[in-house]
């Protein structure tokens, strides 16, 4: 299988002071991360992006790759330089602030890329719940139905995205123009955007062990 994980790294950020090394269960949000990608991919595969010598240090300890990028790139910058930085074909970039997806929905959903013959694939969550956009009703009418009625809304859960790497670097988008959806539930799509997402995550933890035992 021709691909890369590209997983982005910064010490800092506005949910930690300690950023993706903020601790998570018995390790690091990044050493977390790195450990579902493991188990889904050979180690030669997977890429940190970080202008950080510490975040460094732990790649060259997890024995993956390391791509150092320069300080104060913007995010759109910082996953393009990482992409233009791996050579293969199909390139996956994963999020240490989505600590719920496991390593088998990367597998799924690689799977469905590789068998659809996909350019693009991203993570959503669904939701049926009534959506304004500046007052107007985007998925419903002037009807009153129940929330099950309603037009589904999908929304990225910046989990995973998945993508061509040619199709990445000349749209500058890691989003086709037509992106294909594999959904994924309200817990794979937790993600970590402020310091009470981080701290509700953590509480969560017992629910994904609980989960993967099937208890």
């Amino acid at each position: 299988m021709s691909f890369a994980i590209i997983i982005p790294a910064q010490e800092k950020n506005r949910y930690n002071e300690l950023g993706d090394l903020a601790p998570f269960g018995n390790t690091t949000l990044l050493e977390w991360k790195i450990a579902q990608c493991k188990e889904f991919a050979e180690l030669s595969q997977i890429y940190i992006s970080s202008d950080s010598d510490i975040i460094k240090d732990i790649a060259q300890k997890e024995e993956v790759n390391f791509i150092k990028r320069k300080t104060g790139l913007s995010y759109k910058d910082m996953v393009f330089a990482s992409i233009e930085g791996v050579n293969t074909n199909d390139i996956i970039l994963v999020n240490t602030t989505s600590p719920f997806m496991k390593s088998k929905i990367y597998k799924d959903m690689y799977t469905k890329y590789q068998n659809e013959k996909l350019n693009s694939l991203i993570s959503v969550e669904k939701k049926k719940e009534y959506f304004f956009y500046n007052k107007d009703k985007l998925n419903f009418s002037d009807n009153f139905v129940s929330r099950e009625k309603v037009e589904p809304v999908y929304i990225d859960t910046n989990g995973c995205y998945i993508i061509k790497k040619d199709l990445a670097l000349d749209r500058q988008n890691i989003l086709s123009s037509n992106p294909s959806f594999f959904e994924v539930d309200s817990f794979a799509a937790t993600e970590i955007k402020d310091v009470k997402d981080y701290k509700l995550a953590r509480e969560m933890i017992t629910i994904f062990f609980q989960d993967d035992l099937n208890v």
